[in-house]
């Protein structure tokens, strides 16, 4: 995780609209708030499993980084979290996708 999806999810937290653990991100899911669900890399995949088959399409990112350095930089400690706000999770996925793209062209060179 760099720098600029740090901010942009600490940004997303402060402003509340972040939901941390297993049963708070399942009432996120059922009450349909959930845009972006998040998973560190510590997360069973049966947590992965049940949250995102109730979630459908919503998007999923698995982390790099686990629940206790996730804890470090938000404050709180959950393996699995969901972004409730359509304007924090699209600049997420943005973010991921654009850099998912600068490390894949530094490979291909």
């Amino acid at each position: 995780m760099n720098e600029k999806f740090k901010a942009l999810l600490g940004f997303a937290v402060k402003a509340g609209r972040v939901s941390f653990g297993h049963d708070a991100v399942k009432q996120c899911i059922r009450l349909k708030r959930a845009k972006l669900l998040l998973f560190t890399r510590d997360a069973s995949p049966r947590l992965r499993e049940e949250l995102t088959g109730l979630a459908g399409n919503v998007p999923a990112i698995d982390l790099a980084e686990s629940a206790d350095e996730l804890a470090a930089v938000l404050g709180r400690r959950a393996a699995a979290l969901a972004v409730g706000d359509e304007g924090f999770a699209q600049s997420l996925l943005k973010h991921v996708e654009t850099t998912v793209t600068q490390e894949d062209k530094l490979w291909q060179q």
